[in-house]
């Protein structure tokens, strides 16, 4: 029953999804002749309502199956939760995407039903979020723990600290991408607001991205764990720095190597733009990207503070408290990375809308790019410390590593506040020699 039960789900999420995707394409590739404005109506309409809703009843079976499969004894509570919560986060993700692909694509869609949309597509998130919760809380106490980390080819799933599981797919790489690809369609739509056309910074994320990536890696094995990498042997340490499968990123260094050759390119090959407008729409999107990588460090049970009372934590869902147990039996460790997740996704929106755009008058292109290094930098200052292993010992091997991300931070912090006084000095200097300075211009 549970094996049928998952195959149907399984098949009806798949296909849901597909369906979804066809039409998608189909709606967002059709024609409007005579300046005529869209409209979602028609088979268009029924098939993307029946989308959404077969997504969520698919996953909602996929879930039962697992119940059934595993003989998980569940009260009427913990059905509720499953139930709810499985149909609502399926159905919220399939939302999402059909909302963000019209929203992004169509901007000739008529007025209300793009002003529909949009509210379909921010609604999605917390009722996704909260479908999740509701779910995950009700499966929480028959899961094993510490979470699996990875996709094994080897034995399916990779757990943390567990042993040898061959060729992975980490969750934690899978996060990055992913935070990576969010990130770009935000800049991406920005972009295509003012200049009418997606793509203007594709090759431009495709060259700042996998940059970012080799600056994430030369940060970890240079800054945050050299005697682990460096031996006297040049080639054994060359093979070990290359070989990723072992994991090792730190986003400090993917952070600032993946801005400076984005600006660099921009330079090059991008000079009908304004770079310091460019990097204002750019560089605060990497907070999201950010709060989405942070949660590969859930999966791993890295980034994580001194063990507390689980009392202290009493809203956390199930989920991620019961992976927290990680220094302590009886103790929670303190979720830095969820705290960190939830600032940097405020941060974004803190600096985009309600600086970017409600203290517009106050401001100069460039800013918003300078502040993403003083949040991101105060972040860091105020959390560093907090993570287990922290210490101003200069005789202990973790001083390198997270006194010199702490270091930086304080750098980054101090690069955001000249900048932006840079920025006042540089037009104010340009007007007196009477040149044109070019007026802020919101995103």
């Amino acid at each position: 029953m549970g094996i049928a039960l998952l195959i149907i789900g399984a098949l009806i999420f798949v296909g849901s999804i597909t369906l979804l995707g066809i039409y998608l394409h189909k709606f967002c590739k059709s024609l409007t002749l005579g300046g005529q404005v869209l409209k979602i109506e028609g088979n268009y309409l029924y098939i993307f309502i029946g989308s959404i809703v077969a997504t969520g009843l698919g996953f909602l079976l996929v879930c039962l199956g697992m119940t059934v499969f595993n003989n998980w004894n569940f009260n009427a509570g913990d059905y509720t939760c499953e139930i709810l919560g499985s149909l609502f986060s399926g159905a919220a993700l399939s939302l999402f995407i059909a909302s963000f692909v019209i929203f992004f694509y169509r901007k000739d869609l008529e007025a209300k039903q793009r002003k529909f949309v949009q509210i379909a597509m921010i609604c999605s998130i917390p009722l996704f979020i909260a479908g999740m919760w509701m779910w995950t809380d009700a499966i929480a106490n028959f899961i094993s723990y510490p979470l699996p980390n990875a996709i094994s080819f080897k034995e399916g799933l990779g757990y943390p600290l567990k042993g040898d599981y061959g060729l992975t797919i980490a969750f934690y790489g899978l996060l990055v991408v992913s935070g990576a690809v969010v990130t770009y369609f935000i800049v991406d739509h920005a972009i295509y607001a003012k200049y009418g056309k997606h793509g203007l910074i594709d090759t431009l994320f495709l060259v700042a991205f996998p940059l970012g990536l080799v600056g994430a890696r030369l940060w970890y094995v240079c800054v945050l764990e050299p005697t682990k990498y460096f031996y006297d042997n040049f080639w054994d340490s060359f093979v070990r720095v290359i070989n990723v499968t072992e994991g090792g990123l730190a986003i400090q260094g993917g952070a600032i190597l993946g801005i400076i050759s984005g600006i660099l390119f921009a330079l090059k090959f991008r000079k009908y733009m304004n770079i310091r407008w460019l990097v204002d729409v750019c560089i605060p999107g990497i907070l999201i990207a950010q709060a989405i990588g942070r949660w590969g460090n859930f999966f791993n049970q890295e980034v994580f503070g001194n063990a507390t009372d689980p009392n202290m934590w009493w809203f956390l869902p199930k989920m991620i408290a019961n992976n927290m147990y990680i220094t302590s039996a009886d103790k929670i460790n303190t979720p830095l990375f969820l705290i960190e997740s939830v600032i940097n996704v405020c941060g974004f929106f803190i600096i985009r809308y309600a600086i970017g755009r409600g203290l517009k008058k106050y401001l100069k292109q460039g800013d918003q790019a300078f502040m993403y290094l003083l949040w991101y930098g105060l972040v860091r200052v105020c959390l560093e410390p907090l993570r287990v292993g922290f210490t101003l010992n200069v005789q202990s091997t973790a001083f390198f590593g997270y006194l010199q991300s702490w270091i930086t931070a304080f750098v980054m912090v101090a690069i955001g506040i000249i900048g932006m006084v840079g920025l006042r000095v540089f037009e104010y200097v340009r007007r007196k020699q009477g040149k044109e300075v070019k007026e802020y211009e919101a995103i």
